[in-house]
């Protein structure tokens, strides 16, 4: 395979993330290269890498033990770190099972259990386990999932274990500690509720888990700015080359991330389709959907319907973001950031007394709950919606 980039791989068909094991530790881990798949494009192998070098940096720090393991993790890990068929190794580790001050007799019974290889230890359940199973139920967009794995991983590295289920309240009550120290309050806030989500899933799938986080960001008190933005009369924004995009967010209420990733067929005669495509996802489910298209828009989507693939290449970074560069651009034509022109939106369909379904519809949010679905708000409501604009 030709290396494309450190750690980064191009297969036939994909990208394979792969790092070779250091010899020291190879012994311990019983492979020599660490591989996992990298994704489809070059991009998302990029965005991927952290939480591949985090994971397996971790596993190294285990093998020479610079992490503490809990005893019951050691007694998972025997059938990996020692040679259980060997009759004096496993003599040696009975006789170790009787007299560890550190065993409960549960322990002693189940480390015996597993040396006379009566009992088949479950793989430690990883930081890698909980992010798949969250991803599994919650199917959210890429740069969400990378932002649950990069934060779990630091977790656990500040914890100093090898599994989200050794983590405890006095790891997460520390770790807020920390976080403040070094990061603004609404920062650790944010922070602290992607570790929540993510021990709530773990409570569900592993009954008898403490949420160790339950509580913690609330008591974080963050304090708004009270200036009110101010959108530039619209008919005063000229002098930019992507004009078109923030004329498309000021008309639709959509995401940055959903108009600047289009493709010049995800735009009809009367219609913007948001949905996902091969280099741009969504955030949720609910972001799929069809935006009529203003009258103020229709000359401008013109001549950008006979283009070819997406419309504006450019406006993704290395990281597979998508306009992460317009914000400055948009504040100085606009007045505004671009999620202030989706809020505009919102805030200008309830003034003109639209009912929740039909903003939500609009603006690709998840229902409040299962009764709360917006597939029943009828198209000539959404037009008339976005005419109001």
């Amino acid at each position: 395979m030709p290396k494309i980039a450190s750690h980064i791989y191009k297969a036939r068909q994909s990208y394979v993330l792969q790092r070779a094991v250091p010899s020291d530790v190879r012994q311990i881990v019983c492979k020599a290269t660490w591989k996992e798949a990298g994704g489809k494009t070059l991009n998302e192998a990029r965005a991927r890498l952290p939480g591949f070098l985090a994971r397996t940096d971790r596993e190294i720090a285990i093998a020479r033990g610079e992490l503490l393991l809990t005893p019951d993790e050691q007694i998972d890990r025997l059938p990996l770190t020692a040679a259980l068929d060997d009759p004096d190794v496993q003599q040696l580790l009975l006789e170790g099972a009787e007299v560890d001050p550190d065993l409960s007799q549960a322990q002693r019974e189940r480390m015996v259990a597993v040396v006379k290889g009566d009992l088949i230890p479950d793989p430690i359940y990883t930081a890698k386990d909980l992010i798949a199973i969250a991803t599994r139920l919650k199917q959210p967009a890429r740069r969400t999932r990378e932002s649950w794995a990069k934060e779990l991983d630091l977790f656990m590295r500040f914890c100093g274990v090898s599994s989200p289920l050794s983590c405890t309240k006095k790891h997460a009550a520390a770790y807020r500690t920390q976080l403040l120290e070094r990061l603004s309050p609404n920062t650790a806030k944010t922070t602290l509720n992607y570790l929540s989500g993510l021990w709530s899933i773990l409570e569900e799938v592993k009954p008898g888990t403490e949420h160790v986080f339950r509580g913690l960001a609330k008591r974080i008190k963050v304090v708004k700015k009270s200036r009110e933005e101010v959108v530039n009369p619209i008919e005063s924004w000229n002098g930019s080359i992507y004009l078109p995009v923030f004329k498309i967010l000021y008309y639709t209420g959509a995401r940055l991330g959903e108009i600047a990733g289009l493709r010049s067929d995800d735009i009809l005669e009367d219609r913007i389709l948001i949905r996902p495509n091969e280099e741009r996802t969504l955030k949720t489910g609910a972001s799929q959907r069809e935006i009529p298209i203003h009258p103020q828009l229709t000359e401008i989507l013109l001549p950008i319907r006979t283009r070819v693939g997406f419309i504006w290449p450019q406006l993704q970074n290395a990281d597979g973001r998508w306009g992460h560069n317009l914000s400055t651009p948009c504040k100085k034509l606009t007045g505004v950031t671009p999620h202030a022109l989706r809020h505009r939106v919102a805030t200008r369909l309830r003034e003109e007394n639209f009912n929740e379904s039909t903003i939500g519809k609009l603006l690709g949010h998840e229902p409040n709950n299962v009764t709360g679905g917006y597939g029943s708000v009828p198209w000539a409501r959404l037009v008339e919606a976005v005419n109001s604009l």
